[in-house]
């Protein structure tokens, strides 16, 4: 793997992220501010004055003091940790090391003797953190799922990621533990297809990469990340693909914010792939989505991309549609010749009288476009051979009659 630019904790929004340090490591930080400034009352009396920086004016008092020190303190009979704000960090590891550099000596030691960080409330805690982060395809690919089925909660409102597919939504957890560490989850709502992210997680990405509201229809991928290099741009378009594309004779691609569109097309033309024109999908003379397709000629370049990528980054392919775009390529490479007159539709038939099928697992089994499987099922729908037998999932089933 290359070597990507380093994200440090100093990197993270100050105001916004707290810290646990290791103890051992908390003790010699206070032991060390103390000889140099003197005293308690002359730390205590230069905290407001270094806080004007980040807020207006803050006091503290000996007892916020002895719990950055013993990181807990007593709270109405109950014992609470007390993590350091992060800008506090900063500033007391300058006055340690006499710098004005963030990078200091001291606080490049501090990042690493960090047993957590997190944000505000009650937000989750990054555990075993991987600090310094790493600008990667893999940490920038999260953001095209904010921008898909995920959500940047404001304020109070919880982030969250929806994907009713297990494997896909697994493949995003695990993206989030490769970039910044563990973190606990709810696993019902886990089951339920969500994952709850940390608020930290969020505010780190709204943050450094200076991103828009991703709420739907006012979402868009800002010229910072449509300007980098090709192996984020195809880490970024496949994840985009994961939550809103559909993998046939075509990849489609849907939105119903046409600005955000725009931008996903934009970058599947950076990467080389060629796209269709955006067009609207009406249904019943309505107006329902946007959506583009990119062409089936650009399928094995798009596949030969993802697979150079997953040699680093083996999460970043397409999770639970990877064996769509398999099939779509064999479909391509076996060419456009003919089987026998009637042989489709005999197959399915066959098929069904054993068991009810969906379109996709007949579009698997025989290896024949989608639209082709469509217009047989229709046509032997006509012609009273066989019915449709409710859904499973999203999808319809179909049986013999």
């Amino acid at each position: 793997m290359k070597n990507y630019k380093k994200i440090h904790i100093w990197d993270f929004p100050l105001t916004l992220t707290f810290v646990r340090l290791e103890g051992k490591f908390r003790q010699g930080l206070f032991n060390k501010l103390l000889s140099v400034v003197g005293s308690q009352k002359v730390l205590l009396n230069m905290i407001p004055l270094l806080s004007l920086k980040y807020y207006e004016k803050m006091k503290y008092n000996r007892f916020d003091f002895y719990s950055w020190l013993k990181g807990k303190k007593l709270d109405r009979g109950k014992i609470k940790r007390i993590n350091i704000p992060l800008w506090l960090l900063l500033e007391f590891s300058k006055i340690i090391s006499n710098s004005k550099d963030n990078d200091n000596q001291f606080m490049i030691e501090a990042e690493q003797n960090i047993e957590y960080y997190t944000g505000w409330g009650k937000s989750n805690p990054i555990l075993k953190p991987k600090l310094p982060l790493q600008l990667t395809p893999e940490m920038v690919s999260i953001i095209f799922h904010f921008v898909g089925d995920g959500h940047i909660g404001r304020k109070e409102v919880s982030s969250s990621y929806r994907q009713m597919d297990k494997e896909g939504l697994t493949n995003f957890l695990l993206k989030l533990n490769n970039i910044f560490g563990e973190f606990e989850y709810g696993k019902k709502e886990f089951e339920d297809g969500r994952l709850n992210i940390p608020k930290i997680i969020t505010e780190f990405y709204t943050y450094y990469f200076n991103l828009p509201n991703t709420d739907t229809f006012q979402a868009y991928i800002p010229q910072n990340i449509k300007s980098l290099d090709k192996e984020f741009l195809v880490a970024g378009l496949v994840s985009f693909i994961i939550d809103e594309g559909s993998i046939g004779e075509v990849i489609t691609i849907y939105s119903k914010n046409k600005t955000l569109l725009r931008d996903i097309r934009e970058i599947s033309i950076k990467c080389d792939y060629i796209c269709n024109p955006i067009r609207e999908k009406r249904v019943k003379g309505k107006f329902d989505v946007y959506r583009f397709g990119i062409s089936s000629k650009s399928y094995l370049k798009l596949n030969e991309d993802i697979f150079n990528l997953k040699k680093d980054f083996p999460i970043c392919g397409l999770a639970h549609k990877t064996k769509k775009l398999e099939i779509s390529i064999k479909r391509k490479l076996r060419g456009t010749a003919k089987g026998r007159d009637g042989a489709t539709k005999e197959n399915i038939l066959n098929l069904l009288k054993d068991r009810s099928y969906t379109i996709a697992e007949l579009v698997e089994i025989l290896n024949v476009g989608d639209s082709s499987i469509k217009e047989h099922l229709w046509k032997l729908e006509k012609e009273n051979k066989i019915t449709r037998a409710g859904n499973r999932g999203r999808n319809l089933l179909w049986s013999i009659k």
